[in-house]
């Protein structure tokens, strides 16, 4: 058994100024950037192609949940599942079970190897044991990773989902192996659809021909190199060859479908949803409706691929999960875990408990801070101090292009193109007057039409939008009094294309600097929690969670273990959070 670490308390809200980023490729995706794009791409095509009448999931065989269990029991046990009696898996293993949950992880490749190093260790951990004794747990690597949706950024094909997660976490892994075989679990989330699931079933689909070795090689190719080899074979004629499968090492996949139900313990079932496509489908709402048919009683975990509460608010999609299987979250106990929200943040509403642990390796997501009228969280990491401090940075981290320059291009394609018409058809001031008049009309109706469709619930934003994008479009005019007031002082004229040159160059920093600030304010009223912490592509604060399903199904306890900073030179795990989840407390 490897040497156990003791876990320190995880420390007070706080984020480092100078925090350490990774330099191996691939880095971390940039949110502002141009291959940032890859993913509404898919997306689109996705919706295009993948509607309905033609899903991924038509081809799959969803298992009966008391097959999986055997099946389960049967690649812990290191035999053959027709050896085994039908039970529920602790009955079979005649123990607990461990589980370690992450979800959100392929992103910059060497955070992914420290949280696949997180992950792969074992831990001393505070523990109450059933008589409420204090006392210590050995918590070694689990027996199931449950794996909560989005393997891999932008875009989960099989590329990504190997240079960015399974290559980092096997190098973890096969430090950490000790020969016993693990489970592999999950639902997809909606990077993991872009790809109409064909990276997702390559590694988390049941094999039933023996398991390949493990992948460990380095990066294949780009986005670009990619498509360009991906034209060429399809001008050839020929086959586009994909590797075949993708494995995590020490893992075996066992489910046949995206989604799953297994009688973890007695009367206690562990429910995997699969809604990305649009909503839940027929299928999956025939599938539970048998099972929970044959005993009613049962309590149950349910594993979101979004979180039924975001950002402290109902969310219309995890509440509309919830509904499509008849879950009554308010009035029975469920403990409902999600990632898709990189954060981490648990949450007691009604009967049931909901924890979100989006902490896997990806961009950081911040605590909402506008809570007025709602319910403040149990626990959180990082939280509102933390989200505040980061926020700040946001303005200058647009303007540098640490989230990409997507941003400076259409902002130069808009002013230059008037500057220049401005400055041929007018003299020198009134053309860039009458440039930015233009400019202010199309940035003030884009700044609109992009903050209400990110929160379009709220009214205010649309003049908040307006007022940014004015002042935006202001910063040409800002640049040429600048520019004139500089050259009168050093005593020379500016004018032509100088003069335009000279203000597209002081204009755009001023602009970039007004959308990171829309960006920052939206989030410090809390309009909207999520694109001005992704800007920051922060590294820290990564997670996941550690659980134990006790043999009767009586008790759930879970740890959740972290990284404040997980590339430093003196990083070391913290534990978040720790709590016991009890199926029948009302």
């Amino acid at each position: 058994m490897m040497r156990s670490v003791d876990l320190r308390p995880a420390q007070g809200d706080r984020a480092k100024w100078l925090v350490t980023r990774g330099t191996k490729r691939p880095r971390g995706v940039a949110w502002f950037g141009f291959r940032s794009f890859w993913g509404p791409l898919y997306h689109l095509v996705a919706s295009v192609i993948a509607t309905e009448d033609i899903d991924s999931r038509d081809w799959m065989k969803a298992d009966e949940p008391s097959a999986l269990a055997v099946r389960v029991a049967g690649v812990l046990l290191g035999v053959e599942p027709e050896r085994l009696a039908t039970g529920s898996l602790t009955d079979l293993l005649e123990r607990d079970v461990w589980i370690d949950f992450v979800a959100d992880t392929g992103d910059d490749v060497s955070v992914s190897e420290a949280v696949g190093r997180l992950l792969a260790s074992t831990y001393t951990l505070p523990d109450v044991d059933p008589g409420g004794r204090h006392g210590t747990v050995i918590a070694e690597r689990a027996d199931i990773l449950l794996h909560g949706g989005d393997l891999a950024y932008p875009v989960a094909t099989d590329t990504e989902i190997h240079d960015r997660f399974v290559a980092p976490f096997n190098r973890a892994l096969v430090e950490a192996d000790d020969g016993r075989p693990r489970v592999l679990m999950g639902v997809p989330g909606n990077h993991d659809w872009y790809n109409g699931l064909d990276g997702f079933n390559r590694l988390m689909r049941y094999r039933t021909d023996p398991s390949p070795a493990a992948n460990h090689g380095e990066r294949r190719r780009g986005h670009l190199r990619h498509g360009l080899h991906w034209a060429a074979q399809f001008l050839r004629v020929r086959q586009i060859q994909k590797r075949r499968t993708l494995v995590l090492h020490g893992y075996v996949p066992v489910q046949e479908a995206s989604y799953f139900a297994l009688p973890i313990a007695p009367q206690l079932d562990l429910w995997g949803l699969d809604r990305q496509l649009r909503s839940i489908d027929y299928r999956q709402r025939r599938y539970f409706e048998r099972w929970r048919g044959s005993d009613a009683g049962r309590r149950r975990i349910v594993l979101f691929p979004d979180p039924v509460y975001a950002h402290l608010e109902p969310s219309v999609t995890g509440v509309a999960m919830a509904h499509a299987v008849r879950l009554d979250l308010r009035r029975i106990p469920h403990l409902c875990i999600a990632g898709d929200l990189h954060h981490y943040e648990r949450l007691r509403e009604g009967a049931s408990l909901h924890v979100t642990a989006g902490g896997g390796g990806a961009f950081l997501h911040g605590a909402r801070l506008n809570r007025r009228g709602r319910k403040a969280p149990d626990r959180e990491w990082p939280g509102q101090r933390t989200t505040l401090a980061l926020i700040g940075r946001v303005p200058f981290a647009v303007v540098l292009g640490s989230a990409g320059f997507i941003p400076h291009v259409v902002l130069l394609l808009l002013f230059a193109p008037l500057l220049a018409v401005g400055a041929w058809a007018f003299e020198v001031p009134l053309g860039t007057r009458v440039a930015t008049a233009l400019a202010a009309v199309v940035l003030a109706m884009a700044s609109t039409f992009a903050s209400g469709h990110q929160v379009n619930r709220k009214r205010f934003t649309i003049p908040l939008a307006v007022a940014f994008g004015l002042w935006i479009a202001w910063a040409p005019i800002a640049a040429s009094e600048f520019v004139l007031r500089m050259g009168t002082f050093a005593g020379f004229h500016v004018s032509g294309w100088a003069y335009v040159g000279l203000v597209l160059a002081v204009s755009i920093p001023l602009a970039t600097f007004g959308l990171g600030a829309l960006l920052g304010t939206l989030s410090a009223l809390g309009l909207e929690s999520t694109l001005a912490i992704s800007a920051l592509a922060y590294p820290g604060f990564k997670h996941f969670v550690r659980m134990r399903v006790r043999r009767d199904g009586r008790r759930v306890d879970a740890w959740v273990i972290g990284l404040e900073d997980p590339l430093a030179a003196d990083a070391s795990p913290v534990l978040v959070d720790r709590w016991s989840w009890d199926p029948w407390e009302i």
